[in-house]
């Protein structure tokens, strides 16, 4: 049954956290604070996940609907609508790879010869570290300790 504005006014406060469900994976998470949170329950690519839309009432259930709604369209076009968030927080910064990475860490080492970098580059590039990481999907991120740049690296 979907949701009204009335019922989640007078939902109670509990003695723990439960939900309140809307439709298409939405729902309302009261929690014993009193605070009411929206979020979206979704699949993408076999994986169960759950996106946080915001705190109720600042976001009205007309709002959350039509947020709910525009990511379902972007599932249907096949985006992850938590990816494409996190793209958008980053603002438009390169997401950086294996090789990105290591050759801005050859590069960095100034007092190699040029044919040492050469050589460890290509030694790291056909490595069976770098073909794993080609191949698995994980990210991970931190800050790089030769630039001190904050990296995120899709391996």
């Amino acid at each position: 049954m979907a949701l009204t504005d009335l019922a989640i006014r007078h939902a109670r406060l509990p003695g723990k956290a439960y939900r309140l469900s809307d439709c298409h994976g939405l729902y309302i998470q009261v929690n014993p604070s009193g605070s009411k949170l929206w979020y979206l329950k979704f699949r993408f690519g076999n994986k169960k996940n759950r996106m946080a839309l915001g705190p109720y009432p600042l976001i009205s259930l007309a709002l959350v609907r039509e947020k709910q709604a525009d990511r379902r369209r972007l599932i249907l076009e096949g985006i992850n609508p938590a990816e494409k968030r996190r793209e958008d927080k980053r603002g438009g910064e390169p997401l950086y790879t294996f090789e990105s990475v290591a050759r801005e860490w050859g590069a960095s080492n100034i007092i190699w010869s040029a044919e040492h970098s050469t050589a460890l580059f290509s030694e790291l590039t056909g490595s069976s570290i770098a073909l794993n990481a080609a191949q698995s999907s994980s990210r991970v991120s931190g800050t790089c300790y030769v630039t001190g740049n904050p990296l995120l690296v899709q391996l």
